[in-house]
């Protein structure tokens, strides 16, 4: 489970690999988190190492890669370099003002004639390993094809994502775009935007992230957050589960053997 330690994000107690980096600026306290994707070749920890190449003048706090791995590279009081020209609310320059989340994703690729894609870098990619669309940018430039966050990058926005939001009392959870617009394009189609509607709906949900125990002799496990959906599993007294979202008075969870369904949260004790 995510907790913060020092400014420092922790897994079961344990800091993340931390990867300090001089691009940074004093102590802060953040309003805002915003959320980026990098369009660059490397992963989580390619990426934390290149913020702590001087020259390249960039930073974030969090970078987050294809399968979930998280590195940090500045403390979550310091100020990090993601947002450049900038302003929200009444603020302008949101490095000052802001925790930036880093996730790792090509960003607008190129369909080429032979029906693959390429990214700035010349990386190609294909449909038949990723789910990539087509799409315009709600700016309305560019139209391209783009890669949509992975399963588990969005847990970790929505969980990481929540626990920031919580801890730090940020007033918003906003992307690169809508504080730059018409500079920046991220994180644009590749993130659901029901992320930017959890996080700012309900600064709570953090509480909720964990591992929760059947409490009654025998629980349906439901394809949708009501009694009227299918039944499509059952549990136990004293099976686990692991919470993923909810809805009004059902968990969203996932169980011991790797499937997801709702339960009556009602039903169910964290632990």
């Amino acid at each position: 489970m995510y907790g913060i330690t020092k400014h420092q994000l922790t897994y079961d107690g344990t800091p993340v690999p931390q990867y300090p980096t001089g691009n940074m600026g004093g102590t802060m306290s953040p309003k805002f988190l915003v959320i980026h994707y990098t369009a660059g070749p490397q992963d989580a920890h390619g990426t934390a190492k290149y913020f702590q190449n001087p020259a390249s003048k960039v930073s974030a706090h969090l970078n987050v890669g294809e399968d979930g791995t998280i590195t940090q590279s500045v403390p979550f009081n310091r100020v990090a370099w993601h947002a450049g020209v900038s302003s929200w609310a009444g603020l302008s320059g949101l490095n000052n003002h802001s925790i930036g989340i880093e996730v790792i994703n090509p960003g607008p690729l190129e369909r080429l004639a032979n029906g693959r894609y390429k990214s700035w870098w010349g990386k190609i990619y294909s449909d038949d390993d990723y789910p990539i669309f087509q799409a315009t940018h709600k700016s309305g430039r560019p139209t391209a094809y783009w890669i949509p966050f992975t399963e588990a990058q969005n847990e970790v926005l929505l969980e990481v994502g929540a626990l920031l939001m919580n801890n730090y009392k940020l007033n918003e959870a906003v992307g690169h775009d809508m504080i730059s617009p018409g500079r920046k394009t991220d994180p644009g189609p590749t993130m659901d935007d029901r992320i930017y509607i959890r996080l700012n709906g309900g600064l709570d949900i953090a509480d909720n992230f964990g591992d929760y125990i059947i409490n009654v002799n025998l629980l349906n496990v439901r394809s949708g957050p009501g009694t009227s959906h299918s039944i499509i599993g059952k549990l136990r007294k004293g099976n686990s589960v692991k919470f993923k979202d909810s809805s009004g008075d059902w968990l969203f969870v996932e169980l011991e053997n790797g499937s997801y369904g709702y339960i009556g949260s009602k039903f169910a004790t964290k632990k």
